[in-house]
C-alpha cells in the first residue's frame, strides 16, 4: 500500500487508527466493568461488527507502523507492528513513529509547506488531548484508574497542561526555524495550533468556556517556553527529528509518572474579612440562617458556571447541628463542630458537589470529570470580634483540597473564587445585619 510512508500520512492513517482500535479494545470488549463483563454482551451483531472493525484497523495500524519503521531504518518492522498495541509502551511507540522525521527540512519559508509541517503537532496534539480527556473520563466510570489517580481526581493535568503545550512549542520552534521563519512567527504558530486544539475540544464537548479561560494562560507560557529552545536548537544535530520526538515523548511519561505516581493535592485554609457596623449578637442572627442570597450579578464566573452559594439553613443549635449550603450546582451537607454565639461558627462538610456547572460554547452543560474531582471543601467557619466602638469584624474562613495538577497555578484561580465566594456571603450578612435587629433563635 505505501512502500515508504511519510510522516503525515502515518499521523492520518497510523494513529488514528491504532487509537480506535484500543478504545474499542478497551472499553467495548474487555471486561473492565464493575460487574467483571464485557459492556456489549447483549447486542451481538453489533458487537461482531464494532469488533471486526477494530480488528481491521488493527490491523492497518500494524501494518502503517512496519513500513514506517522500515523506512526510518529500525530493526523488526513486523515487531514494532506487534508492540504497538502493548499498553502505555505501544503508545510510546506509535507516537514516535509518527514524530520523528525521516527527511531533512528544507529552507523554504512558503506559507503551504510550513503549514503542511505543522499538520504533525497539530494532529498529535489534538489526539493527545482527545485521549487524555476522554480516555480518563471513561477510566473513572468504568472504575480502572491505576491507583493514584484514583486518590487523586483522576485528571492528567501535567501532561494537558505542560507536556501537551510543550511539546507544540518545540515542534513549532523547530519548524519555524528550519523553515526560515522568525521566532515570532514560531510563537504566533505555536498558539494558534493549541488554540485551535481548544477549540475543537470545545466543539466535541470535552471543555467548557471557563475551563478554557483558566488554563490559556498556563498553556501559552508554556508553550511560549517550548518554542525557545525548539528554535533555538533547531540548528543542532539533535533537531532532525530527536528533538521533537523527545518532546511528544516526554507526554507518555508525564502520563506515566502522573498515573502512578500523582502530584500531592494541595490542601490550603483562604479567609475574608469584613466590618459590620452592628452589634455581635446581631450579627451571630444572621449566620444562623444565610437566606435570599443576591444572583451572580455581573460575576462572570458565576454566571458561566462556577458554583456559589444561594442558602444555607441550620436544623438546631449546637455541636452535632445539621446544615445545609445550597450551591448553585447542588446540595453540600455540614456538620456543625464549634457552636459559641456571638464568637465562633465552624462547620465540617460532608460532601461537595460538583466544582462549577460547565457551559459549553453552544450552551449546553458539560459533565466533565474534573469538575467533581477536582475541588473538595473540607470545612468552613465564621469569627466575630467585638470592635471598641461597637462594630463587629466577621471573617469567614474556607479549609479545602485541591486535587488538580499543576496545583499551585490552580490554586491562583481557586483562591481568588473563594474569596468571591466568601465575600459575597459576608457582604450579604453585612448588609442584613446592618438593616435592623433580628430575632434571635
Amino acid at each position: 500500500m505505501f512502500s515508504k510512508p511519510s510522516r503525515l500520512q502515518t499521523l492520518l492513517l497510523m494513529l488514528p487508527t491504532w487509537g480506535f482500535a484500543h478504545a474499542v479494545m478497551i472499553f467495548r470488549v474487555l471486561p473492565l466493568n464493575p460487574n467483571g463483563t464485557a459492556l456489549v454482551t447483549n447486542q451481538i451483531l453489533p458487537f461482531v461488527l464494532l469488533l471486526g472493525l477494530a480488528g481491521g484497523f488493527a490491523l492497518l495500524a500494524s501494518y502503517v507502523a512496519a513500513r514506517r519503521a522500515a523506512a526510518l531504518g529500525w530493526s523488526l518492522p513486523p515487531v514494532i507492528a506487534l508492540l504497538i498495541h502493548v499498553p502505555f509502551l505501544g503508545a510510546g511507540i506509535a507516537l514516535w513513529l509518527a514524530a520523528t522525521g525521516d527527511e531533512q527540512e528544507k529552507n523554504s519559508a512558503a506559507p503551504m509547506a510550513v503549514a503542511g509541517r505543522l499538520v504533525v503537532p497539530f494532529i498529535l496534539g489534538a489526539f493527545a488531548c482527545w485521549a487524555l480527556t476522554w480516555g480518563c473520563q471513561h477510566l473513572i466510570e468504568l472504575g480502572k484508574l491505576p491507583l493514584g489517580l484514583k486518590q487523586t481526581g483522576g485528571y492528567f493535568g501535567l501532561a494537558i497542561f505542560a507536556g501537551l503545550p510543550f511539546a507544540t512549542g518545540v515542534s513549532c520552534g523547530v519548524i519555524l526555524r528550519r523553515a526560515g521563519g522568525t521566532f515570532s512567527q514560531a510563537i504566533a504558530a505555536s498558539m494558534t495550533l493549541i488554540g485551535t486544539i481548544i477549540l475543537i475540544l470545545c466543539a466535541m464537548a470535552m471543555e467548557g468556556i471557563i475551563c478554557v479561560v483558566m488554563a490559556a494562560p498556563i498553556g501559552a507560557a508554556v508553550a511560549f517556553l517550548g518554542v525557545v529552545g525548539g528554535y533555538f536548537l533547531a540548528r543542532t544535530k539533535a533537531a532532525d527529528g530527536t528533538l521533537q520526538s523527545a518532546a511528544w515523548l516526554s507526554i507518555v511519561v508525564i502520563v506515566a509518572v502522573e498515573g502512578w505516581n500523582p502530584p500531592a493535592p494541595l490542601e490550603t485554609t483562604t479567609s475574608s474579612e469584613v466590618v459590620i457596623n452592628a452589634p455581635a449578637a446581631r450579627v451571630w442572627a444572621e449566620l444562623h440562617d444565610i437566606r435570599d442570597l443576591p444572583a451572580a450579578g455581573d460575576n462572570l464566573l458565576f454566571q458561566f458556571g462556577v458554583a456559589h452559594p444561594v442558602s444555607t439553613v441550620t436544623d438546631g443549635q449546637g455541636v452535632g447541628a445539621a446544615r445545609l449550603c445550597k450551591l448553585s450546582t447542588g446540595d453540600m451537607p455540614e456538620i456543625i463542630t464549634v457552636w459559641k454565639p456571638s464568637q465562633e461558627l465552624r462547620f465540617k462538610v460532608l460532601s461537595t458537589p460538583p466544582s462549577m456547572r460547565e457551559l459549553g460554547f453552544f450552551g449546553q452543560t458539560i459533565d466533565t470529570t474534573h469538575i467533581h474531582s477536582a475541588y473538595a471543601s473540607l470545612e468552613g467557619g465564621f469569627k466575630l470580634t467585638t470592635l471598641p466602638d461597637g462594630r463587629t469584624k466577621l471573617v469567614g474562613e474556607s479549609h479545602y483540597l485541591l486535587n488538580i495538577a499543576p496545583a499551585s497555578y490552580w490554586n491562583l484561580w481557586t483562591e481568588e473564587i473563594v474569596h468571591m465566594v466568601q465575600r459575597r456571603v459576608l457582604e450579604h450578612v453585612k448588609t442584613r445585619a446592618e438593616a435592623g435587629p433580628k430575632t434571635l433563635k
